[in-house]
Parts: C-alpha cells; structure tokens; sequence
C-alpha cells in the first residue's frame, strides 16, 4: 500500500509540475494605447520597440491609436489598454484618475537627453519676429490638453502678458488637432502663427513634408519634460519590470521609434519628473 500511495503521490507533483509549467508558459497579451500627437501615426514608430519588447519579454503587445487624449487616459483607466505613450501634461492626468506610472522616455539620436521644446512658428515671409508681437494675431495651437501643443505654449505667451482666454489679445485663437495641421495652418496661410511641439517640426522636415526655408521659429520654450511611456500599476510588478528593462535595453538589439521618429535609446522616467508640469498646470488653472 505504501509502495502505491508513493506511485500516486510522485504522479500528483508531475502532473502539478507540468500544469504550472504550461501556465507559466502562456503568452501575456497587453494592449497599448497613443495619443494623436501626429497625422503620421505615431504607433508606427513604436512598431521596433514593441516587437523587440515582446521578443526579450515574452509579452505580446497590440498597437491602439485613438483620436485624442481623453481617450488614451480612459482606455488605461478602463483596462482596455495597459501600457500608453502619453504626452507630459496628458500623463499628470492619467497618472491621476487612471493609476498609471511613468517609466521611460525616449532619446532622439543626436540628441543628449530626451526633453524637447514648444515652437512657435511663422510662414518665412511674415513680420513677425517676436512673441510678443503676435498680439492680435490668429493663432493656431495643437489640441487641447497637449502639453507642447497647448499647456507649454499659453506659459509662454503669459510671460509676455498675453494669453489664449483674452479675447483681446488675439484675433482668433483655434485648435487644429495635431501638431502637424498647426503646422499646415500656417503653411497654408489660415493662421499667422502656430504653437508646437519641436519633435514634430523635425520629424516632418526629415520627411519631406515642409522645407526649413518656407518657415521661422520666433520664439523656442525652455526644455518640457519629454513624453513617457507609462505602465497601469494594476499590472503584477514583476510584468511591469520585465517591460521597463527591455525597453530600457532594446537599442541593443535593433534600430527602434519613438515620438519623433528614430530613437537612439531609451532612459528610465519616474513621476516625479513630471512635478513642474503639475505646477504649470495649476499656474494657468489659476489664472481662469
């Protein structure tokens, strides 16, 4: 009888062995959701980073583009998507209301650190040469809620006593929707000045979209912290670590995107870097 309660009791921990072991082995699929910060697409830059992320991870990750930034915070804080590519100010929000955390911030080749700055943009023939000469003038800005499309550029036209809920101040004031169609505003002669992130200024000159010669940059912000990856903390720590040291080391296996286009690698984030845009925030919910 011994001699059978062993035989029965070694098939019971072979048999649990072998069901954790297919457990254990069964694929983690995630979703992660964009922000529309470019016509372009932006989830195809990050198609590189994703795929070599699930190759040293294991976990599958699906690509969701939405059409704006309430929607990239809601699908987190909904579960329908577990990772997100946020702009800065969009992320104090999500990191709010939707229990996400800042992980990773993607450094463009060339560049020394991954911030970035908000532009504003005049057709090269326009009189302009000045912020503060743009008073009464149309304005076209990103959407609302971007930081480098919106949050950034009303901090830098109340430095010179302007701002975007004055009806004096400008003839008329618009959101485009993307940076890109800022841009094209004023390419295309419907606004006599654009607020906008830089990344996107570049990435589109190195596309062939517009030339450097047909446009100036009047004024440039200082540095904005850069647009992160952020995780749900709903995910077990162990995933969410596993993520954040494959995107931290996935330049070492391949040419890999960002916001922007190529990414020379990525640098690790955390909230806290993300402090003074909280304090910009509440600076011009303030000034309402």
């Amino acid at each position: 009888m011994n001699i059978f309660r062993n035989f029965f009791a070694i098939i019971a921990v072979v048999l649990l062995s072998f069901t954790f072991s297919i457990s254990q082995a069964e694929t983690i699929n995630l979703k992660m959701v964009f922000v529309p910060a470019s016509e372009k697409g932006d989830d195809k830059d990050y198609v590189n980073l994703i795929n070599i992320i699930g190759d040293l991870t294991g976990i599958e990750i699906t690509p969701i583009r939405v059409t704006d930034y309430n929607a990239a915070v809601e699908a987190v804080r909904a579960n329908r998507a577990q990772i997100a590519w946020y702009g800065g100010k969009t992320y104090i929000q999500a990191a709010k209301i939707a229990d996400v955390e800042a992980f990773a911030a993607g450094v463009r080749k060339g560049d020394t650190d991954a911030s970035y700055f908000a532009y504003f943009v005049v057709p090269v023939d326009s009189k302009l040469q000045t912020l503060e000469e743009i008073k009464g003038k149309t304005l076209a800005l990103n959407s609302i809620g971007s930081t480098s499309g919106d949050l950034i550029p009303q901090v830098e036209l109340m430095k010179v006593g302007l701002s975007v809920k004055n009806k004096d101040d400008f003839e008329n004031v618009y959101y485009a929707g993307s940076h890109d169609a800022c841009l094209m505003a004023v390419l295309n002669k419907h606004a006599d000045v654009c607020g906008m992130s830089s990344r996107n200024f570049d990435a589109r000159i190195l596309d062939g979209t517009f030339k450097l010669e047909q446009v100036r940059i009047i004024h440039r912000s200082n540095p904005v912290p850069p647009p992160p990856l952020a995780y749900s903390k709903k995910l077990p720590i162990e995933v969410r670590n596993k993520i954040k040291e494959a995107t931290l080391e996935a330049h070492k296996y391949g040419t890999i995107g960002g916001y922007g286009g190529e990414m020379s690698h990525y640098i690790e984030v955390t909230d806290a870097d993300y402090d003074l845009l909280r304090e910009v925030d509440k600076l011009l919910s303030s000034q309402q």
